[in-house]
């Protein structure tokens, strides 16, 4: 058949050429169709780990099996049309399809991402039923009754040595989360000028987190939270455009389905609710023998927008978009407490709106307005200017709740809390650049920004940010070029309030890091030397220091820099090979005062006693390097590329300051003042640890041609991960295994732990 149609082909052909020959003038050229064309990247691979195997894969599917990369394409004067596949029947799978054809244009896609966080967790609860999480009643029967030799939750270092009653019950189970999206946009020309967009994304979540759930001080729990939730957005945008101008109208709308409303688990450490409820539950244990917390709720979210842009005479244009916001959510609240010895009419005598809640559902509403004005003009080549003008109102129309009266981790009843509070929030920002190109290739921008943030439920009211930007670019010269920036700015806080300071038991001198009077002053420097076409190097450096100051301000981060270095080089030396090195230096560095105190009038006065400061700097250093070497059929039919990445972060914890030294030294510095430690104890400060890792990742990749269109690949992966965190419990005896009964904890022994992976593939490639 083929051949018949080559035939026929070969006469089509030469009967036109004749024709052509025969008349003055060539016909119009037929349409030319372009068949369909692709690759198959396919074939096996194999993985090799040791250590915390999810971590290796962490965002990936790297079981042994089915490689795949499926790539095709048709274009013809009519259409083109794209299709992707990779990874399929992983749960890293993923599949596009893009399509462009007269007046419309269609994309979709499908992509599965996992995020595995240990395969090496376990845990005595079984969930009995969705969001339902039970432990074996004998055991907690025999914790609660304090048996001799049972431990549930390690309360001391010398309950640690007794392994804990649940370890025996928990059973291993992968801790994994994954994440289905599917995505569909379509646009179409109604006219020349005239569009319309339209786009859903559908976004579903499955499996299980670690999430703490917790019933008092010295009995935290961690569970495996179910996931069951999905995402569906949508737009629609009409637009018209032409020589002059634009102008777009739209609507965004995303609503959160969360299939899980709630979660009950049952406490470690009690078997039954304690009757009648001790005043100090929530921090000695003695109190429900379950809990209950609420998960995000289901929510929806509406925004409706205008957008335009006009072209004025000069090098003129006016552009803008105005929008408005709505956000709405209306679960079901979960009841004050899931303690039946609370909720029942003798604790309502005392505490009466613990009878029911205020409402039954959140009626949580949020209106937002939302618009940015931009003008720019360059009237000649020497001088323009850029301004723009943003603005944000974000607007709580929620209902006051009461929640003066309250049960504290199911366990106690109390009035000391209190209304809510709606946070609004209106922002102005005004931003003014000007540009002078004073040199050829040579700009120099000039800029002023004022940023006026007000909000409530704040201590501060009211921030400003005055900030002066200076830039310089010379971008153009063939040999080299050259980005400087500079910001100061200055944050200057109004409207403080102590009492948001002091309800929630801080000291009076504490400002919170983002609203605080700050002077910051930050920049960076770029420069590309291209000496010769075949070779550029790269130099860059930024630094940037914040200081926090203003009236008052004792307790907090006071102050923190940052610092970084790269230096790059990349060779072509011949279109058949390509090297490339960079090396980056990273350091940061914080530091923070606080005060351990009790409050007024429960001791001698250590509340404003100056010896019990105490101060932390924390110092974080990394260094990275990258290196790769591509050699592009340097070998006949041969393409080869190598590339190697490192980095290595080391991050201090360094304590000081009047206080550390009484724990180091059990002697108070005030007179009047307790020693810190326990009789007969020299010291009971222990600093922590550095947080330490180093991470290697070497990758090759090979392919070899026999033809153009089929040839074989060889691939390999390797990566070693070396980490070192103060928060990873591991068995002493043996590192690398969780400890899943820590001091006052019973965890899924999820954290931070080493691995070492490799991952080889053989495929098979065919073009055509």
């Amino acid at each position: 058949m083929r051949t018949r149609v080559m035939i026929l082909a070969a006469a089509l052909l030469l009967a036109s050429a004749n024709q052509a020959a025969a008349q003055p003038k060539a016909a119009d050229p037929a349409p030319v169709i372009v068949g369909l064309t692709g690759t198959i990247d396919f074939g096996v691979r194999s993985e090799s780990t040791t250590g915390d195997e999810a971590r290796y894969e962490r965002y990936r599917d790297l079981r042994q099996g089915a490689f795949s990369q499926i790539s095709l394409s048709k274009n013809t004067d009519e259409f083109k049309l794209n299709i992707r596949a990779e990874n399929i029947g992983y749960h890293d799978q993923r599949y596009s399809v893009n399509y462009t054809g007269g007046k419309a244009k269609v994309i979709g896609s499908w992509d599965s991402t996992p995020l595995n966080y240990s395969y090496l967790t376990t845990s005595p609860w079984v969930e009995t039923s969705t969001g339902v999480f039970s432990l074996d009643a004998a055991a907690r029967t025999a914790v609660q009754n304090k048996v001799a030799g049972v431990v549930g939750v390690p309360q001391n270092a010398a309950s640690l040595t007794t392994p804990s009653i649940f370890l025996g019950l928990a059973k291993p189970f992968d801790l994994q989360s994954r994440r289905d999206t599917a995505a569909l946009a379509v646009s179409y020309n109604a006219t020349e000028n005239l569009g319309i967009n339209l786009s859903a994304t559908s976004t579903k979540k499955g499996g299980n987190q670690p999430y703490g759930m917790s019933f008092s001080f010295n009995n935290a729990n961690e569970l495996a939270m179910p996931l069951d939730n999905r995402a569906n957005d949508f737009s629609a945008g009409l637009e018209y455009a032409n020589s002059q101008g634009m102008i777009r109208v739209g609507w965004d709308g995303s609503w959160f389905d969360n299939k899980i409303h709630e979660i009950i688990w049952d406490n470690p450490l009690r078997a039954t609710d304690t009757n009648p409820y001790d005043a100090s539950g929530y921090s000695n244990g003695n109190g429900p023998a379950r809990g209950r917390m609420s998960l995000p709720p289901t929510s929806s979210m509406n925004v409706f927008s205008t957008t335009g842009l006009y072209k004025m005479p000069s090098h003129t244009t006016i552009s803008g978009v105005v929008s408005f916001t709505s956000m709405n959510q209306n679960d079901t609240l979960i009841p004050w407490t899931i303690n039946p010895v609370i909720a029942n009419a003798n604790v309502y005598k005392r505490f009466p709106s613990l009878a029911t809640l205020p409402r039954n559902t959140a009626e949580a509403e949020v209106h937002g307005v939302n618009a940015m004005f931009n003008f720019t003009s360059r009237p000649n080549n020497f001088f323009g200017l850029a301004m723009r003008y943003r603005f944000n109102d974000h607007k709580n129309l929620t209902p006051e709740f009461d929640a003066t009266e309250y049960v504290r981790f199911d366990a106690v009843p109390e009035e000391t809390g209190g209304p809510t509070e709606q946070f609004n929030i209106r922002e102005n920002t005004f931003d003014l650049t000007g540009t002078f190109n004073i040199l050829p290739h040579t700009a120099l921008r000039l800029g002023y920004i004022y940023d006026d943030f007000n909000r409530t439920g704040r201590a501060f009211s009211d921030m400003r940010d005055y900030t002066l930007r200076a830039s310089l670019d010379t971008v153009g010269n063939q040999y080299v070029m050259i980005r400087g920036t500079y910001d100061h700015t200055t944050r200057v806080g109004s409207g403080f309030s102590q009492d948001a300071i002091e309800e929630g038991g801080a000291q009076p001198g504490l400002r919170f890091y983002d609203e605080a009077d700050r002077d910051r002053n930050k920049g960076t420097l770029l420069f590309v030397v291209t000496p010769v076409e075949m070779v550029d190097v790269t130099f860059s450096v930024a630094a940037g220091k914040d200081v926090y100051n203003g009236p008052g301000h004792d307790f907090g981060l006071l102050n923190n820099t940052n610092t970084a270095y790269n230096a790059g080089i990349n060779l072509n030396p011949s279109k058949h090979v390509g090297f490339g090195a960079n090396y980056g230096y990273e350091k940061f560095s914080s530091l923070q005062n606080s005060r351990n105190a009790n409050p007024p009038g429960s001791d001698y006065g250590s509340w404003t006693d100056p010896n019990r400061v105490w101060n932390l700097t924390n110092d974080e250093t990394v260094n990275n390097v990258d290196v790769y070497l591509d050699l592009n059929k340097l070998l006949a039919n041969t393409n080869l590329r190598f590339s190697y990445d490192y980095s290595d972060s080391d991050n201090a914890f360094v304590h000081s300051g009047p206080r550390v030294q009484e724990l180091l030294t059990n002697t108070p510095l005030t007179p009047g003042d307790v020693k810190p430690c326990a009789a007969g104890v020299t010291s009971c400060f222990q600093a922590l640890p550095n947080v330490t890792n180093k991470w290697h990742r070497f990758s090759a990749d090979l392919k070899y041609f026999f033809t153009k269109q089929v040839g074989v690949g060889l691939g390999y992966w390797y990566e070693k991960f070396d980490v070192t965190d103060y928060a990873t419990n591991d068995l002493i005896a043996q590192p690398g295994t969780p400890r899943v009964a820590n001091l006052g904890e019973l965890s899924t022994g999820y954290g931070n732990r080493p691995y070492r992976g490799s991952t080889g593939f053989f495929r098979l490639l065919y073009s055509f």
